[in-house]
Parts: C-alpha cells; structure tokens; sequence
C-alpha cells in the first residue's frame, strides 16, 4: 500500500466530515450571556438598558445565522437570549411600577396624617414626623391649610423621595410641597417603615380665619 493511500485512511477528514461543521454565531453567544445578565434589571433601574441591549444583540445574531450562505449555527442561544432578555425586562418594569405605585400611597397616606395634626394644632404630633428644616415651617403650612386640602404625589429629585403638593381648596390658593423620604425605625421585634417630612415649602397667601 502507498504512502498517501495510509496517511488518507488514517487522518485525512472526509468531505461530510467537512461540511458538517458549523462555527457558531458570536453574536448568538453574546445574546445568551446578556440575556442571562439582564436579571440585573431586578435590581434597579440602572440595570434596565441591560435587557434593550441582549434584545438587539439578539435581533441581530438571528440575522446574521439565517444570512443566506453564512452557514452559522446558534439560532437557538439567540433565541434563549431574547427570551430571557424580554421575560427578565418585563418583569422589572412590571415591579417597579408596583413599587413606585405602593411608594406612593404610603407618601400620601404619611402627608395627610401630617396635614391633619398640623391643622388641628398637634404640634408635637406634626414635629414628630417631620425633620428640623421642616419643623420650622409648621405654624406657616397651618396659615395656608383651609379645612380641605388636595395631595398629590410624584417621585422626588432625589432617589426614593417623593414630593406631595397639598393644595388649599380654599380662594386663597395656597399651595404647600411636602417632601418626604421613608425611614426604617428599629423597634422590638423588628423594624417597621416611616416617613419623614425632610422639607416643605409653602407658597401663597395665608388663610384668613373667619370673623377677622
């Protein structure tokens, strides 16, 4: 038997051996590892670019494995990665508008607790939740309160802060901004939440009381 004749039975690949191989996509591979990050978005809003990126890595390796004459495998990890990316993505956004929604019940239900001891004149009750800068607006946000008053709330400048605007329903219209930041206060057998009225601003003219 020749030479080449042995060296061909002993190692030389066959054509179906050749032609079976398919190198895999890289950006199919990227797309399952940023997928696989994007569970980082359940942490917090600064993660939430990670599932928009593995959602377009992911659109882009299933573009590039079904281009016609790339012969690349991989299709199934970039759909691995979509799937992971938009189920991870969704269920961030859906907690966090849970939670900002809880968030700001508990502003509000704290603000009209304050409002009411500040106009009933409970003023250690008002200065208890409430911070110093606060407390020295209390005798003002008593003028400008009328015996309703409208809240509503929206996220604050500063992270987890929430601002309520109490408007006098009163013809002087008077308008109030409580901010108020949550606080955890240790007491036996666990902590509990609280709120604190950090700031408040009070713009408008003060209530004038009747027969005055």
């Amino acid at each position: 038997m020749r030479q080449d004749e042995v060296s061909r039975d002993r190692g030389a690949p066959t054509e179906s051996e050749t032609t079976g191989y398919r190198p895999v996509s890289t950006l199919a591979i990227a797309a399952l590892v940023l997928g696989l990050l994007s569970g980082l978005a359940l942490v917090g809003p600064f993660f939430f670019v990670v599932p928009l990126v593995a959602v377009a890595v992911a659109v882009a390796a299933l573009a590039d494995v079904a281009r016609a004459g790339a012969m690349k495998a991989g299709r199934l990890a970039a759909l691995a990665g979509l799937a992971l990316a938009a189920g991870f993505g969704t269920q961030a956004v859906t907690s966090g508008v849970v939670t900002g929604s809880i968030a700001a019940d508990r502003a509000r239900a704290a603000a009209e607790i304050f409002v009411q001891a500040v106009r009933e004149g409970r003023q250690a009750d008002a200065e208890a939740m409430c911070g110093p800068e606060a407390r020295t607006k209390i005798v003002a946000l008593a003028a400008c309160l009328g015996d309703t008053a409208r809240l509503r709330a929206r996220p604050g400048d500063e992270a987890g802060t929430w601002v309520v605007e109490v408007t006098s329903a009163a013809e002087s219209g008077c308008v109030a901004r409580l901010v108020l930041a949550p606080a955890l206060r240790v007491q036996q057998g666990g902590a509990i939440e609280r709120w604190l009225v950090t700031s408040c601003d009070v713009e408008g003219s003060a209530i004038t009381p009747s027969g005055t």
